[in-house]
C-alpha cells in the first residue's frame, strides 16, 4: 500500500489531485483502484502510460457508459460464439452484522469495439 498526500486547490477536488499524485508515484506493474469520482479518461491515461493497470468504479451517473458496460457483459455471457472472449468471475460471501453480503467481480481483458445491440464492430 502506498499513501501519498496531495493538497487540492481551493474549489477543486480529487479529479485534479489524482493526476498530480500519479506523477509522484512509481506505479509500473501496480493495480490502481479509484472510486467512481476518479473514473475519468484523464486519470486512466497516465496510469496506462506508466505501465500500470487500474480498477475504476462505475456508477449510473456516467452517461450511457454504465449501461454500455452492462450490455457488453450481458452480450459476452449470452454469446454462443466461441470466438467471443470469456469473463473471469470471482464471488465472495461474508456474513456479519446480521446480514449476508455478496461481492462479485467480473473481469474482461479483451475488449473489442462491438456494438452489443447490433453485433457490428
Amino acid at each position: 500500500m502506498v499513501l501519498g498526500p496531495v493538497k487540492t486547490a481551493a474549489k477543486s477536488n480529487e479529479i485534479t489531485a489524482i493526476p498530480e499524485l500519479l506523477k509522484l508515484l512509481e506505479v509500473k506493474g501496480a493495480v490502481i483502484p479509484i472510486d467512481a469520482m476518479g473514473t475519468q479518461k484523464e486519470i486512466a491515461a497516465p496510469i496506462i502510460e506508466q505501465q500500470a493497470d487500474y480498477l475504476l468504479a462505475l456508477k449510473g451517473n456516467h452517461g450511457t457508459l454504465h449501461q454500455d458496460v452492462a450490455d457488453y457483459f450481458d452480450y459476452l455471457s449470452s454469446s454462443k460464439n466461441p470466438s467471443v472472449s470469456g469473463i473471469d468471475y470471482y464471488e465472495a460471501l461474508d456474513k456479519g452484522h446480521s446480514r449476508l453480503e455478496t461481492r462479485c467481480c467480473q473481469v474482461v481483458t479483451d475488449i473489442d469495439s462491438r456494438d452489443v445491440k447490433t453485433g457490428k464492430v
